[in-house]
């Protein structure tokens, strides 16, 4: 069997579920009937179909057929990892939605992380501050700069369910931080910000700390959600890893 024929059929049916051409609640197509629209065999439309069950889209009822899932309700942070993780097309609402968790996340893990800096901390995240500055003219290093002083936050707070949420969603962080950093004045604003953090870390001004992180984080999204016009239209954004 060729995986990446049902990989693609999977990819395109879990989009329709995503966009709402199969409704929550409604009839899904049968296999045969799905074999005949991709013009493939009933396996490979089994391996697709076990694949949506398997991120909880759809479920079999006994003697009734398949149906699309109450997956906003019943989906577990499976279907968001394998979605971001995939680099596949995702809708303007889900990466804002990122965006506003990544920043109640990242705040929390910052709280904590402050108390554990220890000069060592400090000198690192300095350093990266520094290649910032050394790089303000290269979009791709100072994303790299940037997911590396972000990720250090994580690690620090000692929650590891944090850092793994965090490592997942890198796929969306990387173009998010491409996108971002790519618009004008955006870089110079962030070294301000990071620079600003680091600064009162040192100081062991905790309030600072997070307020300037908070503002860096606000810049972000709100730079992002004003130029892609969310929840004003909705716009389809490619997710490409190591942008």
């Amino acid at each position: 069997m060729d995986n990446r024929l049902h990989e693609s059929i999977f990819l395109e049916l879990q989009k329709g579920i995503l966009k709402g051409k199969y409704p929550p609640g409604s009839r899904f197509p049968s296999e045969r009937d799905l074999a005949r629209r991709y013009n493939v065999s009933r396996s490979t439309i089994r391996e697709a179909m076990g694949k949506l069950a398997k991120s909880g889209l759809v479920e079999t009822r006994p003697q009734s057929g398949t149906y699309v899932s109450e997956y906003q309700t019943k989906a577990s942070l499976d279907l968001l990892i394998e979605i971001m993780q995939r680099g596949g097309e995702v809708d303007s609402d889900i990466l804002l939605s990122l965006m506003e968790t990544r920043s109640v996340i990242e705040l929390h893990a910052a709280r904590v992380a402050l108390e554990n800096f220890s000069p060592d901390d400090i000198d690192y995240l300095k350093k990266i501050v520094t290649d910032e500055k050394a790089n303000a003219e290269n979009p791709e290093l100072i994303a790299e700069c940037d997911y590396a002083l972000h990720q250090f936050i994580m690690q620090k707070s000692g929650n590891f369910v944090i850092q793994l949420i965090f490592n997942s969603f890198k796929p969306v962080y990387r173009f998010y931080t491409g996108y971002f950093f790519s618009m004008p004045g955006s870089i110079k604003k962030t070294i301000q910000q990071h620079e600003a953090f680091v600064r009162f870390a040192e100081l062991k001004n905790m309030p600072a700390a997070v307020e300037k992180l908070a503002e860096a984080l606000d810049y972000g999204k709100n730079r992002v959600v004003e130029t892609l016009g969310i929840r004003h239209e909705r716009k389809m954004i490619r997710l490409v890893a190591g942008i």
